[in-house]
């Protein structure tokens, strides 16, 4: 338990770091310890007035570089996606921290997202803005010495199911998204490719080719009626995060379809540099697509052809 004295005494030091943030400009070489500090400090701090104050240091803190999210689901293509931006020589996508550091269970950086963030919805203690904001310090102090990227980023899992994510912690991702000015790339694969990648839980890319020739061999049984209801799920999902996006932050939000970056590469990643603000790039990776054609992955594919007749991913397997 937090005594009174020791309860005025990191208030007054938190205080005091907050107004050198504000007045003194950029971050000094010791913020990085700070904010590990605040961290964890706040994964701690019980009492209101003390998380309110450690929130206001944290986000006094500047953050040196600009930042972008990359919204998406599980087997939609976002790692491929990181390793193309993270290809351009402004860009970089810093690895993820080991949250232990800060005595934190999971990454907070998910805003929503399964059984990690249900006891976090329900906890009015929670702070969206002030875990973002570590995050992003977090992981862009684990950039390299010298390493000259302007832009960083990374990617964030995206769910608004009514029983995780409310209202209030939705309006404080978007008022953090406003504050930092950080960009949203909303990458949307709704398609029956992804509840194939989903169903042999494996990757959607691969960096060696034993890795593709064994994905390309691979079969998967479907239900035919659990796929529909997914997809028809999926669609409803990515629908709703689109609208919220565009309706909140519309200038802050690119959106781009896995399928059309599959065969436009190039010219969506130009588009992607540009909302950016960075140069034209060739677009490389080191990973490959994996996975055989559809029709040839789907064991029963004559009854998930069945379900899926006069739906729009009929044509996924015609």
């Amino acid at each position: 338990m937090w005594s009174m004295r020791a309860t005025a005494c990191l208030v007054a030091l938190v205080s005091w770091r907050t107004v050198l943030a504000v007045h003194k400009g950029p971050a000094s070489t010791d913020a990085t310890q700070d904010v590990a500090e605040a961290a964890a400090l706040l994964a701690n701090a019980s009492r209101p007035r003390v998380r309110a104050a450690l929130t206001t240091f944290i986000d006094a803190e500047p953050l040196p570089k600009r930042l972008f999210l990359v919204l998406q689901i599980a087997r939609s293509g976002s790692d491929w996606l990181l390793s193309l931006l993270n290809n351009h020589t402004d860009i970089c996508i810093p690895c993820g921290p080991n949250f232990k550091d800060f005595g934190l269970k999971t990454d907070m950086h998910t805003l929503v997202g399964g059984n990690a963030f249900e006891f976090r919805a329900r906890d009015p203690k929670y702070d969206v803005g002030a875990h973002f904001s570590l995050n992003a310090h977090k992981r862009l102090a684990e950039y390299k010495p010298g390493e000259g990227a302007s832009v960083a980023g990374w990617k964030s899992g995206l769910f608004l199911k009514p029983s995780h994510a409310k209202a209030a912690h939705m309006n404080a991702f978007m008022r953090w998204i406003r504050a930092h000015q950080v960009k949203l790339i909303l990458l949307r694969r709704d398609t029956l490719g992804r509840v194939v990648s989903d169903a042999y839980n494996n990757t959607v890319h691969c960096t060696t080719g034993a890795c593709v020739k064994a994905n390309n061999r691979r079969t998967v049984y479907l239900d035919p009626t659990n796929t529909l209801y997914k997809l028809k799920k999926m669609e409803v999902h990515f629908d709703t995060v689109e609208a919220w996006c565009q309706s909140e932050v519309p200038k802050l939000t690119h959106l781009v379809s896995y399928d059309d970056l599959s065969a436009n590469t190039q010219d969506r990643m130009d588009e992607i540099f540009k909302f950016l603000g960075v140069k034209k790039h060739v677009a490389v990776s080191a990973m490959r697509k994996a996975g055989g054609a559809l029709k040839d992955t789907i064991s029963n594919l004559d009854a998930v052809r069945a379900a899926l007749k006069g739906t729009r991913w009929f044509k996924e397997i015609e």
